[in-house]
């Protein structure tokens, strides 16, 4: 997910230059979500300032079980869950503390979700 300033501004930019395709749009939230012709890897763009910094995720089934299995491991949760659209999003560290961020698609029946 990338924090942008004009989601129109920002549309045009990651369709017309880097030829990704609008998939869904949220417009209460303010976001907006692409995937590369070739896979189904999303790009996000929004324009809240509190949402975290995020550059990539990796999918979870669950993030809240996955938080409470981290922890029950020893390890450390940075971010506890938080509600995105497609569901929840927590950030864990690994033992040298690199942050790994985490999401689920529980909102979505687990299945990726477009417009």
């Amino acid at each position: 997910m990338y924090r942008v300033s004009d989601l129109e501004v920002a549309k045009k930019f990651y369709t017309e230059v880097l030829g990704l395709k609008k998939v869904w749009e949220d417009k209460e939230a303010q976001m907006i979500g692409f995937v590369f012709e070739q896979s189904d890897s999303e790009v996000v763009i929004h324009t809240d300032k509190n949402l975290p910094k995020f550059d990539y995720s990796y999918l979870v089934g669950n993030v809240v079980s996955f938080c409470k299995e981290v922890k029950n491991k020893g390890y450390t949760v940075k971010l506890e869950p938080v509600d995105v659209r497609p569901g929840k999003y927590a950030i864990i560290a690994d033992p040298d503390g690199n942050e790994i961020p985490i999401i689920d698609l529980t909102k979505f029946g687990n299945k990726p979700k477009y417009d």
